[in-house]
């Protein structure tokens, strides 16, 4: 009994119970009295046809003997008393419209008044209409239907044929020596052959139905439908706890399974390595990082897996160290490695678990390290000969342009003294290249249009443009019209990339710069592409290099420059180039949030 309660109490609570209560019980209430309510509708409606063809085969009796056996009122009141002995008819009677009782299924009621005469309106308009009602006499309840009394009328609505055959009657109708009484002051008239009815006298027929065996069927009914209610309430609860204990197993086992796959993918986005092996030395498991740190799925653990296995049994405890997998004949991976037996809950070893990290990551951190310690001495260096270079040069630039200008009529002196400022310029331009990528770049971070920043770049190169007649093509399809960046640093990179695609086209082409939204939806692609003379594909992975360039006069520099900016913008740059038909370089860029522009990163 204990082992029951700790396993289905959690499911079957005594708030559960009350919520089906609360859910169940107005719904099955609301059915039974429903289900009775539509049974006494059932019951009025079959006391209700049996009434109407009651009367209706009544008048159609009294039709028939009054036109064919000129029937008087005797026979009337006979015929009622005939009627009357059927099943549950506990009186049938025909009245004046004042509630004289002209024949009585009761012969002592014959002549008296009815006292409960109903509003006969509607139904002295429609002598096809029939009305009903419920009374009691004598604290028995009993149907009445009733409507207006016409045996000696045919056809439809509203409609009478003339009865053949009759005499005048004047104030009472005389047949076969009876008369049927008419009450003083109306008269009932019966036409004569080809003559209409006037003034026709109203009388109206009721039809008095016992309800008690009706009323011992809807006791009955009322049993049974409670108690099938009750029933099907029992029933209805069993099935909602039976459904909420189902669901809640359902959750507890959909909750397992979300645990383990939670559990399954945490292993397999580990941003270290991990495998196990079974007692006899098998591979069992293996993640994502562990496959991409090793290459490939071993056959087997390694030889050193082996030997720390070996330590764990001696030590009794994990052990971590740095080690040395060789990969074929020339390839090897140092690795950070921890190793520990899995236990299970009795402290038995089911296996061993070796998590490790590939330590080529720290040595590529350790360069760019150096690299940058690199950079920073070169910039220091830079800007001391960019000092001493610069004073210099400034001498030069003036003597040669003075000289120029003094032997301005000696065509070849004045050549030598253009090429003299050339020169400087190029040694000014190469210095000033030789700051900015050796200095650390300050980031900006601003609101700007998309547009405004493509054109305004376009517009810098517009006389090298229409020099060599290229012709330009913008366009921008994108959904962040504003974005967050550095304008300025951008358009550092745009000139750069114009600049290389206006050198690669010496006969003119096409320039083609295109703005387009990321896939992720979060930052902007910049394509620039041009229709140049292309890059050798065997130099497609140097065109980043600093002092890498194919030009006599370049100074290698610009691109590598263009590299930097984008990785401080915290974005990704790759060129796409085929000799002879053009290059494209694609920039993708995200928006910088707010605060990184506060902090103006430096690199």
């Amino acid at each position: 009994m204990t082992l029951f309660n700790k396993k289905f109490s959690p499911l079957i609570s005594p708030f559960m119970m009350a919520g089906v209560l609360v859910v169940l019980l107005p719904i099955f209430a609301f059915m039974t009295l429903d289900r009775m309510e539509r049974q006494k509708d059932y019951i009025r409606e079959r006391l209700l046809i049996k009434g109407i063809s009651l009367i209706r085969t009544f008048e159609a009796g009294t039709r028939t003997g009054m036109l064919t056996m000129r029937w008087g009122a005797q026979r009337i009141q006979a015929m009622l008393l005939e009627t009357a002995g059927q099943p549950d008819v506990d009186y049938i009677m025909i009245t004046s419209k004042e509630g004289q009782i002209l024949a009585h299924s009761d012969g002592e009621m014959v002549g008296k008044r009815f006292d409960a005469m109903p509003d006969i309106t509607a139904v002295s308009k429609d002598t096809l209409l029939v009305s009903h009602r419920i009374r009691k006499i004598n604290d028995h309840p009993v149907f009445e239907v009733y409507k207006r009394f016409t045996p000696l009328t045919t056809g439809f609505r509203g409609r009478h044929k003339p009865m053949h055959g009759m005499g005048h009657m004047g104030a009472e109708f005389e047949t076969n020596g009876d008369s049927l009484p008419v009450p003083p002051g109306e008269t009932f008239q019966n036409p004569g052959p080809g003559k209409e009815f006037s003034g026709m006298v109203e009388h109206y027929i009721f039809a008095g139905l016992s309800m008690t065996r009706a009323n011992l069927a809807q006791e009955r009914l009322v049993k049974e439908t409670i108690g099938r209610g009750f029933l099907f309430f029992l029933v209805g609860c069993v099935g909602m706890i039976c459904l909420f204990a189902f669901q809640a197993y359902r959750s507890a086992k959909a909750s397992l399974t979300s645990v383990k796959a939670f559990s399954d993918n945490v292993v397999q986005n580990m941003p270290a390595g991990l495998v196990t092996i079974d007692l006899e030395h098998k591979i069992t498991s293996m993640n994502r990082e562990a496959r991409e740190i090793l290459g490939q799925v071993p056959e087997k653990p390694f030889p050193q897996m082996i030997q720390l296995v070996a330590e764990m049994k001696s030590s009794g405890r994990p052990v971590s160290r740095e080690v040395t997998l060789h990969q074929g004949s020339s390839h090897e991976l140092r690795l950070d490695m921890t190793a520990s037996p899995i236990l299970d809950n009795e402290e038995s070893v089911l296996g061993f678990l070796f998590l490790f990290r590939d330590l080529t990551q720290l040595k590529e951190l350790k360069k760019e390290v150096e690299t940058t310690r690199h950079l920073a001495a070169i910039g220091k260096l830079a800007g001391g000969v960019a000092h001493e270079i610069r004073n210099p040069l400034s001498s030069i630039k003036g003597f040669a342009t003075y000289f120029g200008k003094r032997y301005e009529n000696n065509s070849e002196d004045r050549e030598t003294a253009l090429i003299m400022v050339q020169e400087v310029e190029r040694i000014n331009r190469s210095v000033t290249q030789l700051l900015e990528f050796a200095k650390p770049l300050a980031v900006e971070n601003k609101e700007v249009r998309v547009e405004d920043l493509i054109a305004h770049s376009l517009k810098l190169v517009q006389h090298d443009l229409d020099k060599k007649a290229i012709e330009t093509r913008v366009s921008v399809q994108t959904e962040k019209t504003v974005f967050r960046t550095d304008p300025d640093r951008i358009n550092q990179i745009l000139l750069n990339l114009y600049m290389n695609a206006i050198v690669a086209m010496e006969n003119g082409g096409k320039l083609e710069i295109a703005v387009v939204d990321c896939p992720d939806q979060k930052g902007i692609e910049i394509h620039v592409t041009d229709n140049g003379c292309g890059i050798d594909k065997n130099h497609l992975e140097d065109v980043f290099d600093p002092y890498f360039t194919t030009r006599p006069e370049g100074t290698g520099l610009g691109l590598s420059i263009v590299h930097r900016i984008v990785e401080n913008l915290r974005g990704e740059i790759r060129v796409e180039s085929e000799q002879g038909k053009g290059t494209r370089f694609l920039i993708r860029l995200p928006a910088l949030a707010k605060e990184y522009g506060a902090k103006k990163d430096k690199v």
